[in-house]
């Protein structure tokens, strides 16, 4: 049986760094510069495997984000847990420069435990989206002279936290609904460095975010190896705050130039999110998923200053491959998925949309024969934008590990 004060105290830990995190850069991409930031890719359990998604894929053994809906399956007396780590390698080409950056960090904790044997509970905090760019030596003439130039160097990172309540309810043994309120709260910073002749300016900007949305979702077991699921999250605006420094450097000293450090700035609205999954078993041990999610990013009637928000569609599909449990054959009970996703993006910049497609493998590794502990590792290889219209082409590798573990509570031991 699993310690539960030692994943406790690890729930802690990771919760903790996590919100400290985003403060720092958990992307390494250009397009990280719009609005803000890149959305999150990866998520709990097994579905980072699979292409992202599961909406219609059932988990009374893990945590399924995709749908509050399948908390309502979580077993009696077992509790879930999920702890994330990502690490991610990204190749950048714009046509007669290239770079690689490599960035790595937790990327989600998750709870998951039953409130009555129709009912289930989780708690998840995931980043919604992370910052993280480098923009060096943008040449600009001074004004006022033809000939002089100063050379400025920018810097974004921070991002937006998920902290997701998800409640799922049983109504059958069939059909499942659930709802789920997140608290969304994070920081984007941006750092101007402006190199002058004879001094230094520092501008800080500090930009704060906060709102919430709800959502709900339903999965429903239409045939013994079927099921189909949907989801809708809610359009919503977050709140905007910014606080602002300027600094001269000089030879000799350091000067705050700051006169009015805090303001407020435009809301970012959320758009409405629709997801419609199916989900089926054949030939005993095989599964496929098949998602399909819209955001409809028109209807919030915002621009970025680079770019304009379009109705986005995220297409995912994934095959796991997983036999029967047996306590005494290991490597009989590895799990073994394959999956891709093709997401037309939500941004167009200089009249191309920044799309991002994906292949994923994964393997499940079993810790525990008498429960369903595993370590869940991803690999992604994905591809954004396109050497054209000043755009940047974006290849990188991520390689996603869970910690998906289950205890069981509140079970008497037997005593021989």
């Amino acid at each position: 049986m699993i310690n539960k004060y030692i994943i406790l105290s690890l729930f802690l830990l990771v919760f903790t760094t996590l919100t400290r995190a985003q403060s720092n850069a958990l992307s390494s991409s250009p397009y990280s510069l719009y609005g803000l930031g890149l959305t999150n890719e990866t998520s709990t359990g097994k579905v980072n495997g699979l292409g992202g998604l599961g909406i219609a894929m059932p988990s009374n053994s893990f945590i399924n984000n995709s749908n509050p809906a399948s908390f309502g399956n979580v077993l009696l007396n077992s509790f879930l847990y999920d702890f994330g780590f990502k690490a991610q390698t990204n190749f950048l080409e714009d046509g007669s420069r290239q770079n690689s950056n490599i960035t790595a960090n937790f990327s989600n904790i998750a709870l998951a435990f039953p409130l009555t044997k129709r009912s289930g509970f989780g708690i998840t905090l995931i980043p919604l989206t992370s910052v993280g760019y480098s923009i060096s030596d943008i040449e600009t003439n001074i004004e006022g002279t033809s000939s002089s130039i100063f050379v400025t160097d920018i810097e974004g990172n921070g991002g937006i936290n998920n902290l997701k309540l998800n409640y799922g309810y049983a109504l059958t043994n069939k059909f499942r609904l659930g709802i789920t309120g997140s608290a969304l709260f994070g920081k984007i910073t941006q750092t101007e460095t402006d190199y002058l002749p004879s001094n230094t300016f520092i501008i800080e900007d500090e930009n704060y975010y906060s709102g919430v949305r709800v959502g709900a979702g339903f999965q429903y077991d239409a045939l013994k190896n079927l099921s189909i699921g949907g989801t809708v999250e809610l359009p919503t605006s977050l709140n905007g705050t910014k606080s602002s420094t300027i600094t001269l450097n000089t030879t000799d000293s350091t000067t705050d130039l700051t006169e009015n450090s805090e303001s407020s700035i435009d809301d970012f609205n959320l758009p409405l999110e629709l997801g419609f999954g199916l989900s089926t078993t054949f030939k005993k041990d095989f599964s496929l998923n098949v998602d399909y999610k819209k955001s409809f990013w028109d209807d919030t009637n915002q621009t970025d200053q680079l770019g304009t928000y379009v109705n986005q569609n995220l297409f995912a599909m994934g095959l796991q491959y997983a036999a029967e449990k047996k306590v005494s054959k290991f490597f009989n009970n590895l799990e073994y998925r394959a999956g891709f996703s093709i997401n037309d993006g939500n941004l167009e910049v200089n009249n191309q949309r920044i799309k991002n497609s994906t292949l994923n493998l994964g393997i499940g590794i079993p810790l525990d024969p008498y429960t369903n502990s595993m370590i869940n590792i991803g690999y992604t290889y994905g591809s954004k934008g396109q050497i054209t219209n000043g755009l940047i082409k974006e290849n990188y590798h991520l390689l996603s590990i869970n910690l998906s573990l289950e205890g069981i509570w509140f079970q008497k031991r037997k005593i021989d």
